[in-house]
């Protein structure tokens, strides 16, 4: 797996600790959360745009993980969060995508474990929206992912079993990728 580099994700309080960012729950938390804020957007917003969400705009294959391996940003992003008081997760992905590539900055870091998730904007995750309701059968760890990786792949191969065999549009339909995890601290 590649290294792509760093998802910052509003700190929340939960079981679950993937790549899934959307915010809209107390659940998750939500990523690269300044791109939406009407003070900060305009600070933060076109480096995301040109350097760090290239599949959504200028790819319509997964040739691209939204992850920063700017370090200069990081720390930016880090800097104002702590500026007003803003709980963050660093999270650090490894894709079988091969950009961006970035080394793994010298810090500490826990394995969370494997996700399946969309490799752009909010990384919609179907292992934290499918599990429990579809797929009850599957064991996660304490995190709310996939141990290992031949367990992510047993679900991906029960998930397109199940895609064939029921109605169109009864799982979330898109491409996603297969993410391994760490949440860093720098």
């Amino acid at each position: 797996m590649f290294v792509n580099g760093i998802v910052i994700q509003k700190y929340a309080d939960n079981h679950y600790k993937g790549i899934d960012g959307s915010g809209f729950s107390s659940y998750t938390g939500e990523n690269w959360y300044f791109n939406s804020d009407n003070n900060l957007s305009d600070e933060f917003e076109p480096f995301y745009d040109e350097y760090i969400n290239k599949t959504y705009y200028n790819m319509a294959d997964n040739s691209w993980v939204s992850a920063c391996n700017d370090m200069d940003y990081v720390y930016k992003y880090i800097a104002e969060s702590e500026k007003q008081g803003i709980k963050y997760r660093l999270i650090l992905c490894e894709t079988e995508i091969s950009s961006p590539v970035m080394s793994i900055p010298c810090c500490d870091k826990l394995f969370l474990g494997y996700d399946y998730a969309y490799a752009t904007g909010d990384n919609y995750s179907a292992v934290y929206n499918e599990i429990p309701f579809v797929f009850p059968e599957f064991r996660l760890n304490q995190n709310g992912l996939f141990q290992t990786e031949s367990e992510i792949y047993k679900y991906i191969h029960m998930r397109e079993e199940f895609t064939k065999n029921n109605p169109p549009n009864t799982l979330e339909s898109g491409d996603f990728i297969v993410y391994r995890l760490h949440e860093i601290y720098l």
